[in-house]
């Protein structure tokens, strides 16, 4: 059983919602004005009757770590006495993962509930908006009907035309590495991918931006700050001792860091007695113990970089079986240099889930870099089909994440995460 997923209730929510476009199975659309816009944003949250004034709103945005960081800045807001809502993309096992409240799956009757009654509205005002926008404006809705103070939102892709950069008065955006991912719809250089995470900047509103591996992206989004009077902060240079676990991933302490100078920047005070690691789903995620088998959603070659660093920092001299699959329109081969640095050999297989699986493609890219393959699996779907009694790393996407959550979900008890 999938954590948290049931398969009757999944199904009866998107049923709400079948009538309606959604792009995250497109991932060819041309990202401009005429495809991707704001238009529809004003009228559908008004429909909604304008939650987002009735919440202080944190705008997440970034290519690497901005749903993690994400889930770390709602864990300080709650340790610091406030009820927070938590909208994130994409899930792992089921929609619920999307919408939290106070660091919890939100409910699927509730869910259900506030998603038939704006689709009623939509209905008879005449609307037609994509699936994502309907889910930001339910997502913020649901938080006010819950009584959450603030709303964490991390953008979909990109910014700019994101649908939650509708939000015209965040209290702080917060922008994570920016790295190559998504060209075809945020453009080819790493200069056009940053100015589109830069347009959720906001006048005099405060940025945090986390430490950035590319200076071009950085020099970017530093003009845009300065265009928009708006002061920039970098992370926390310490974290309190006692935080975070001794083995906790590099690239995780730096989005922690980030999150927590939200704290200092916004003047609050987390009751760190009360404060609790978000489980962070398909990131470095350690879902049985022995042998480990660790899921990690990472798609591009900055994620998956930082990915190979922790598992050798981890797990030192460990020879893992990578399950490795991909959806069309990645940069493939900067993932699989990234992976020739770890002690492993890798079993090639179709991901799970809405977007074209790029098998061939991957088949491809590896005998071109020289991966270690050892097999090709097209349909995975049980343990039986891999290596007995080895560790196991499934990544290359969510979608990839996703096969080892439905093969390991069960053996949850085993493990905690990293």
């Amino acid at each position: 059983m999938l954590r948290g997923y049931d398969e009757i209730l999944e199904s009866e929510f998107f049923a709400i919602f079948q009538r309606y476009y959604n792009s995250e199975r497109c991932v060819k659309q041309q990202h401009n004005p005429h495809n991707y816009s704001l238009r529809q944003m004003g009228p559908l949250a008004e429909l909604a009757g304008n939650p987002e004034r009735n919440l202080s709103i944190v705008h997440v945005a970034g290519t690497k770590g901005k749903g993690s960081t994400s889930h770390f800045i709602s864990c300080l807001l709650g340790a610091a006495g406030f009820r927070v809502g938590l909208f994130t993309s994409p899930h792992l096992a089921t929609v619920r993962e999307r919408f939290q409240l106070d660091n919890m799956l939100a409910p699927y009757d509730k869910l259900m509930a506030v998603g038939r009654e704006l689709r009623n509205r939509l209905e008879e005002a005449g609307l037609k908006p994509s699936l994502f926008e309907i889910f930001t404006l339910l997502a913020l809705r649901l938080f006010v009907e819950e009584g959450m103070n603030w709303a964490v939102l991390e953008t979909g892709i990109g910014g700019r035309l994101d649908a939650t950069n509708y939000i015209s008065n965040p209290l702080c955006t917060v922008i994570t590495p920016v790295s190559f991912d998504h060209q075809a719809l945020l453009g080819s250089s790493i200069e056009e991918i940053a100015a589109e995470k830069a347009g959720i900047l906001k006048p005099y509103c405060p940025l945090l931006l986390g430490k950035q591996p590319y200076a071009a992206a950085e020099a970017v989004i530093l003009r845009r700050a300065e265009e928009l009077n708006v002061q920039v902060y970098r992370p926390m240079t310490k974290v309190p001792e006692g935080i975070l676990p001794v083995n906790y991933p590099e690239f995780l302490r730096d989005n922690f860091a980030l999150a927590l100078k939200l704290t200092e920047v916004l003047e609050l005070k987390p009751d760190w007695s009360s404060f609790r690691l978000p489980e962070l789903r398909a990131r470095c995620e350690l879902i049985r113990r022995e042998p480990p088998v660790i899921l990690d959603g990472a798609h591009n070659g900055d994620s998956m970089q930082k990915l190979v660093a922790a598992l050798r920092q981890l797990y030192p001299g460990m020879e893992f079986i990578v399950v490795l699959g991909a959806v069309k329109g990645k940069n493939l081969e900067d993932m699989l240099m990234a992976l020739l640095e770890l002690p492993a050999r890798f079993i090639l297989t179709n991901t799970h889930g809405p977007k074209t699986s790029a098998l061939p493609e991957l088949e491809e890219a590896a005998a071109r870099v020289g991966l270690p393959v050892i097999g090709r699996i097209e349909n995975l779907c049980s343990a039986e089909q891999l290596p007995a009694d080895k560790p196991l790393l499934f990544t290359g996407s969510f979608f990839s994440a996703l096969i080892g959550e439905k093969i390991f979900s069960k053996s949850r008890g085993e493990g905690k995460p990293v």
